[in-house]
């Protein structure tokens, strides 16, 4: 399946327009229609955090190595939309309670499909300032054999960035991310700066705060993202993104 996922970027790479030379990866930037760009996201995020159970105080971690594999179409008038698909290599969790080790857990394998539009209100390519809007939805498509969460997400955003001139470009996002099955909600706000350094690599440093809503098993509860990326162009439209993260939780 990996195969074909990798397969079908490149036949609409081959069968669309190309964009400009310089990336439109930043989510304030919208392809021009019949533009399309890809990428194949690899990031290893580690968590820990505090968990109280029963009234015991303990510790989680978590080791996760992904992928994410997608492409976006631009339909013109500012409008973008895009595909997703994720690939876990090898996600590990524990939770020590007192001393003790009380739960691991691992899953890997493909997750669950997603697809994104998004529309800009203002600004453009050399605006000062950029302002989009969009709608994400992941659909509960990989099954329990694979590594899919269990649950069908609506996630309608905001976003603005600023052109600061020399490639400077410093962003912030507000997405709210909302899920069936009484499932918790997330409302996360992203601060983030982009250095492009060459027509090559760009440089993504970004900080989420995600606020995590209370349900049945769980309070609510909070945890902050510091995550570093580059985009490194391996061909016309096609980019590799290595990343790494670094996630805390609260109680």
């Amino acid at each position: 399946m990996k195969k074909t996922v990798l397969a079908v970027l490149g036949g609409i790479l081959m069968t669309t327009a190309t964009a400009h030379a310089e990336h439109k990866l930043l989510v304030t930037e919208v392809l021009d229609k019949k533009q399309v760009e890809a990428q194949a996201l690899f990031e290893y995020s580690h968590l820990k955090g505090d968990i109280t159970e029963a009234g015991d105080h303990g510790k989680a971690t978590l080791n996760a190595a992904e992928s994410l594999y997608s492409v976006g179409v631009g339909l013109g008038h500012g409008l973008e939309v895009s595909a997703s698909l994720p690939y876990i290599f090898s996600e590990r969790e524990k939770e020590v309670i007192d001393g003790v080790g009380t739960a691991q857990a691992k899953r890997d394998g493909f997750g669950d499909l997603g697809l994104q539009a998004k529309y800009r209100l203002i600004g453009g390519e050399e605006a000062p300032l950029t302002v989009v809007a969009g709608l994400g939805l992941k659909f509960d498509t990989a099954g329990d054999s694979q590594a899919g969460t269990g649950t069908t997400d609506v996630s309608p955003f905001i976003a603005a960035s600023a052109n600061l001139g020399h490639h400077n470009t410093p962003y912030a996002i507000y997405r709210a991310t909302f899920r069936n099955h009484d499932e918790y909600d997330t409302h996360t706000i992203s601060l983030g700066f982009e250095k492009e350094l060459n027509h090559t690599v760009t440089i993504d440093a970004k900080v989420d705060a995600n606020f995590n809503t209370a349900t049945r098993d769980y309070t609510a509860n909070e945890d902050f993202t510091f995550e570093v990326a580059s985009y490194l162009q391996m061909a016309h439209n096609f980019y590799l993104l290595p990343s790494v993260a670094y996630v805390v939780t609260t109680d």
